[in-house]
């Protein structure tokens, strides 16, 4: 009898109890926790069925008699992709407009103030009927050459009360009281005037009562941007020195010099300012044009960092030119200076220079993240002062020189105010402002 080859390997039998131990194994890791009292432990049947498929494993290529299987590659996932929140694009600020009208020289001088007395007193409103339609800007701004003098002589320089009502009824916001005879009353004069325009609803600024006040940055918000409005000048009249101490002349104006402004300029930007105006009491009487000084100086003022200049005193009109400058990033800044706007209201008849002005017209826009100020459109309204006559008295009313005529201007009157018209479209004909 052949004997039957023996079978290598493990039996069933081993199999099955191996199959046993992993079950007893497998369910003494569910129990044992429980026995030592950790509760909170949990094994899940997943974890059980990896164990006895890991034990199977372990064992099966001598046990279930098969080879081994090589392990696929693992297969790695990606982490969650984390959702960024949407990063938020900064709006830009809208770019800040505003409007802006800047006049000559008010003179309320004697013969003005006898055309316009009556019975209960004066009424100069008239005297802005004709230029009024053109003050309806943002800031309506002119130099006043006038004090208020309560209980005082009259004078061509001490005017009543009454002009300067008319003066905020014609639209104007904004007045320059820096000129040579803003002293003339002492500083008690020339704070009853101060009072006098606050009063009416108007801004001065030039002159000051005060050390602290000539510190203080005098500016208006319009629109949200930032004006502020700065005035120089050399001397004061011989009245004016005589009523004041030299202690009260070193602060009731600003001195015009180039240091002094640059000063005066850097401390408007550093409290805020977006649109920088420098008025200037300067130049002499009746030159129609600026010396080579003036425009050297106007230069200077701009590279300071000043927006708009207005020179006053010469009391005629005179070019208005565009500077040119560089920011401290090296961007260009462009600066208007007007070196005189002439005189809107008097009653000098000595030629015909002093009875020509212009107010001219700005529309600005800021950026207010830059300050960077840009003149979309300057125009001018050409001005004539008519001498006319109304009920057997003489009267002096500035009118538009490009407009109808006013009823009651005789040929005379019309000539003069044509010829008048030629003057000032000359001084601005090689400019980029064109005529309103």
């Amino acid at each position: 009898m052949r004997n039957r080859r023996r079978r290598s390997g493990v039996s069933t039998g081993t199999v099955a109890t191996l199959v046993i131990l992993v079950l007893v194994a497998a369910g003494s890791a569910l129990l044992f926790p429980k026995l030592l009292g950790h509760v909170d432990q949990r094994v899940s049947p997943q974890q059980v069925g990896v164990a006895i498929e890991n034990s199977f494993s372990a064992f099966s290529g001598s046990v279930l008699g098969q080879p081994t299987a090589t392990p696929d590659k693992a297969v790695v996932t990606a982490p969650p992709t984390a959702t960024l929140a949407p990063q938020q694009t900064a709006t830009p600020v809208p770019a800040r407009k505003l409007t802006f009208t800047a006049a000559g020289e008010l003179s309320f001088d004697r013969k003005i103030q006898t055309a316009c007395e009556t019975g209960a007193g004066y009424d100069f409103d008239f005297y802005f009927e004709q230029i009024k339609p053109r003050l309806t800007s943002d800031i309506n701004l002119a130099a006043l050459y006038n004090v208020v003098l309560p209980g005082e002589t009259l004078t061509d320089i001490n005017m009543p009360a009454a002009a300067v009502s008319a003066v905020a009824k014609a639209g104007f916001n904004v007045l320059s009281t820096g000129f040579y005879g803003a002293l003339d009353g002492g500083v008690e004069g020339l704070q009853a005037t101060l009072s006098l325009i606050e009063q009416s609803g108007m801004l001065p600024y030039g002159t000051y009562l005060s050390p602290e006040q000539r510190s203080h940055v005098t500016a208006m918000e319009v629109n949200g941007v930032k004006v502020a409005f700065l005035s120089f000048q050399a001397e004061l009249s011989a009245a004016g020195k005589k009523a004041t101490t030299k202690e009260e002349q070193a602060y009731v104006f600003a001195q015009l010099t180039l240091p002094v402004i640059t000063a005066d300029i850097a401390a408007a930007r550093g409290a805020g300012a977006n649109v920088v105006v420098v008025s200037l009491c300067w130049g002499a009487e009746d030159a129609t044009e600026p010396t080579k000084l003036q425009t050297e100086m106007a230069q200077g003022i701009a590279d300071a960092g000043a927006d708009i200049i207005l020179g006053t005193n010469p009391g005629v009109l005179q070019k208005v030119s565009i500077l040119t400058s560089a920011r401290a990033d090296g961007t260009q800044r462009q600066t208007l200076c007007a070196y005189s706007l002439g005189s809107i209201i008097n009653s000098d008849r000595r030629n015909r220079e002093v009875i020509t002005s212009a107010m001219l017209h700005l529309s600005l826009r800021c950026n207010p993240e830059t300050c960077a100020l840009t003149f979309e459109t300057i125009t001018y309204t050409p001005v004539y002062i008519w001498r006319g006559s109304d009920d057997g008295k003489t009267t002096y009313q500035p009118v538009v020189a490009n407009a109808a005529p006013p009823a009651g201007m005789n040929e005379n009157q019309l000539d003069i105010m044509g010829r008048a018209l030629a003057d000032v479209r000359a001084i601005f004909a090689n400019s980029l402002i064109e005529e309103r």
